[in-house]
């Protein structure tokens, strides 16, 4: 494989170092320029984790897609000006480019030109830890690199020349790479396919000692893997950067009065997520859909928490999630002020549980919100065990609550509270 393609399995996926970004925000027809500067602004703190100094930025406006440039040559022609006049080496499109636009861009700009969904790539290469993970990210960025293979070898192309029928060197390399590529693209996809296998199993054998589970889910740097470390005193990584976590990250938590549940950190939502890293990460957001119940989690400072709560139901929707009950949690209250939008934020959710990790303030009121919902989720049944079923016994005493135990001549009557799940498994000692 070519040096250009070797890129694609290396933490960074920009073929030359850069350290100034100049970015171009996008007002599409019908979009309001608040909502195009949030859009804007997200993307400075991708690039920002991306680990590449924002020089400038600017928004620019559309009707339609140029399909040869995205935007019209007069504005980009600004652009590019005002880019190289601060000095630039990279600009980042918000927006999604095509491989004809990307390459044309960047032949009258003279610089490197990305857009949003190489910015995402690059952050979720840096951050993949396990197996699955690792091989969705590259599967996704040689996806995303096919249709730009050209781009990385229009200087061997115009060497091409030659008699009708002969190929010069850049089209054989082209050729060639394209070959590759599409040969590691099946190969990963076979791989993947034995990974979810291997994850399903396991998901397999969870449900065998079923313990309940709940799986924490919201926008990107709501604070998730904070509320996960101060439950369960573990270090998962958690940094006020987007997309600190991908790999599904699974504690089992003990709460007061002795119950247990698996509670599960999934990635986070953002806005404008390209659709190819959608499907390869749907896989750890599958978490949400087998839990019992859904903990999300809200950032209460931020000014756009209404658009992200709405952003992250609609993903639960599209993942099939619909009737599982959520336990709202606002997350940051330390803070809260007087007459801040903070405050303002909290009066538009009346029922959620105030928290903040940071100081430990009402985490003990989410411990009670979740022990009142696994009593909800648990029932109430009378069952005559067989004398010599200790197993059973035992059991129940794991995984449920016993309220009252008696010997009796054919057996042992048991009133005990326990997961519908557990319920299934003894139906035929419910009396």
């Amino acid at each position: 494989m070519s040096s250009d393609l070797e890129l694609v399995d290396n933490g960074n996926i920009l073929s030359e170092k850069c350290e100034a970004a100049f970015l171009v925000g996008i007002r599409e027809r019908g979009e309001s320029d608040i909502d195009a500067q949030e859009h804007l602004d997200e993307l400075k703190s991708l690039v920002d984790t991306m680990g590449i100094n924002v020089v400038d930025s600017e928004l620019a406006i559309i009707r339609e897609p140029n399909p040869k440039l995205f935007i019209g040559s007069g504005k980009l022609e600004e652009l590019v000006e005002k880019a190289k006049s601060i000095n630039a080496d990279l600009i980042i499109f918000d927006a999604e480019l095509s491989p004809r636009q990307q390459r044309n861009i960047e032949e009258q700009a003279g610089m490197t030109v990305i857009d949003r969904q190489e910015v995402i790539l690059d952050i979720f290469a840096d951050r993949a830890n396990t197996k699955e993970a690792t091989l969705q990210v590259q599967l996704a960025r040689l996806e995303y690199s096919l249709p730009r293979l050209t781009r990385a070898w229009t200087h061997l192309s115009r060497q091409r020349g030659g008699a009708k029928g002969n190929r010069g060197k850049g089209e054989t390399q082209l050729e060639s790479d394209r070959r590759m590529v599409l040969k590691y693209i099946t190969s990963l996809k076979k791989e993947i396919k034995e990974v979810k296998k291997t994850r399903e199993l396991m998901r397999k054998k969870r449900a065998e000692r079923p313990v309940p589970s709940a799986a924490i889910v919201g926008y990107t740097n709501a604070g998730k893997s904070s509320l996960l470390n101060f439950l369960t005193g573990s270090d998962v990584l958690a940094e006020d950067k987007l997309f600190a976590t991908l790999d599904p990250t699974s504690r089992k938590i003990s709460l007061p009065g002795g119950r247990e549940f698996i509670l599960t950190d999934t990635v986070g939502f953002i806005r404008k997520l390209p659709h190819d890293l959608v499907d390869a990460f749907k896989s750890t957001l599958e978490e949400a859909a087998f839990a019992d119940f859904i903990i999300h989690v809200l950032d209460i400072t931020n000014p756009n928490i209404m658009h992200h709560h709405t952003v992250t139901l609609e993903v639960l929707e599209d993942l099939g999630i619909k009737d599982k009950k959520i336990i709202t949690v606002l997350n940051k209250i330390d803070a809260l002020k007087e007459g801040s939008i903070e405050e303002l934020n909290l009066l538009k959710f009346p029922n959620a549980v105030k928290i903040s990790t940071y100081t430990g303030e009402g985490v003990d009121n989410l411990r009670e919100r979740v022990n009142t919902l696994l009593l909800e989720l648990h029932s109430e049944i009378k069952l005559l065990i067989p004398l010599d079923r200790w197993d059973i016994i035992a059991l129940l005493k794991r995984e449920g609550t016993v309220l009252k135990e008696e010997y009796m001549d054919n057996g042992i009557e048991v009133i005990v509270s326990v997961s519908n799940k557990i319920k299934s498994q003894l139906k035929e000692y419910i009396v």
